[in-house]
């Protein structure tokens, strides 16, 4: 009768435990943008949401992240149809025409 008891006490320590953990919020960790993550990136900037960046979007983000400094230095050379905004196929070719980095950190 003693190991039911037991047994019970058991079972329901681990239902509490259970219903507990699945009750709090899961941490996640902050997302890190990988330097492959072009979609993440273009996402961090364009604050709008609407595809596109803007002079004024770019220019706060290169105040947040001095590796944006080139994107906004280039921000009408990039702008190839001079709308105004810089969108991703226009981010790409931009991209694209630029030197890439060796992985030992020297540059082509």
């Amino acid at each position: 009768m003693m190991k039911h008891f037991f047994a019970a006490g058991i079972l329901m320590m681990t239902m509490v435990t259970a219903k507990t953990n699945a009750q709090q919020p899961q941490q996640q960790e902050p997302q890190q943008h990988q330097p492959g993550d072009r979609e993440g990136f273009f996402k961090k900037i364009d604050k709008d949401g609407d595809g596109k960046l803007s002079k004024a979007e770019v220019e706060a983000a290169s105040k947040d992240d001095k590796r944006l400094e080139k994107l906004n230095e280039n921000f009408a050379t990039i702008d190839t149809n001079k709308d105004g905004f810089i969108d991703k196929d226009e981010l790409k070719a931009f991209r694209k025409s630029q030197p890439h980095p060796h992985k030992d950190g020297g540059t082509k």
